[in-house]
């Protein structure tokens, strides 16, 4: 489960802090799963699934999808938990929307587009 919890971590492009903050983890408590140097408690299964929408099965075992399928009304819910700006919450919609490779060229984007805003400050 530690390897899939990084794989999670790293799909959600989260740093170890980040992702352990949604959890109320610390950082260095997330390296520690990760590494095997703690086991994953139930609780803490149940919050990864329950914060970030991953199947509990894929967590456990690593059968199945890691996520669990939204509807478009679902997403639509879930978005506006995360902010009440329409483009940003119609955006999070249409990203959840895509493809995994979609989603990579979509990141990468991003990634090379705040890396040129950097240079220009």
């Amino acid at each position: 489960m530690n390897e899939r919890l990084k794989a999670l971590r790293k799909e959600l492009s989260l740093s170890q802090e980040a992702f352990g903050k949604k959890l109320g983890v610390t950082g260095a408590g997330i390296s520690r799963i990760e590494s095997g140097v703690r086991s994953l408690t139930e609780q803490m299964i149940l919050a990864t699934c329950r914060e970030f929408n991953v199947r509990e099965e894929w967590l456990r075992d690593g059968t199945g999808e890691m996520f669990l399928d939204f509807t478009e009304d679902e997403f639509s819910r879930a978005a506006a938990t995360l902010s009440n700006d329409a483009f940003v919450r119609s955006l999070i919609v249409e990203y959840w929307k895509l493809d995994e490779d979609s989603r990579q060229l979509f990141r990468d984007f991003i990634h090379k587009l705040s890396d040129n805003m950097r240079g220009l400050e």
